[in-house]
């Protein structure tokens, strides 16, 4: 959801920014989750078209920002792909509503949960575009 809501608010601001999303885990060979289509789309937001990606798929080297969800997911691109913790924030940072640093997966928690995960994540992007100076 965070892949598909960040490029729709990049777009409503002209911004000319490529987004990844990947995960610390290798799920590359599953199919995107329906729950997280139907959420999007609930919204209005074109879901991401692509199967999920594994970090290690990525040109790394050229990514300037890494926003992830939880703690361990720095730890990981810290530890297992050398990226620098300069370069990687915690998305729920940018909350507006300052709802906590972590976002947890709604995998598996039904469409309530999908709902609020969200519109937090909305929220904490909006926050992020609104205050950042990395994209201009």
């Amino acid at each position: 959801m965070a892949h598909a809501i960040f490029v729709a608010e990049a777009r409503k601001r002209s911004l000319a920014v490529t987004v990844y999303s990947a995960g610390v885990i290798d799920f590359s060979d599953a199919l995107p989750l329906v729950e997280t289509s139907m959420t999007c789309l609930q919204h209005n937001t074109p879901p991401a078209k692509e199967t999920p990606t594994w970090a290690g798929q990525l040109p790394l080297v050229s990514i300037n920002r890494f926003l992830v969800m939880e703690h361990d997911h720095a730890g990981a691109l810290t530890s297992e792909f050398g990226i620098s913790p300069d370069r990687i924030s915690l998305l729920g940072t940018f909350d507006p509503k300052q709802r906590g640093a972590e976002i947890a997966d709604p995998f598996g928690q039904g469409s309530l949960v999908y709902e609020r995960s969200y519109r937090l994540i909305r929220d904490c992007i909006i926050g992020y575009l609104d205050t950042t100076d990395e994209l201009t």
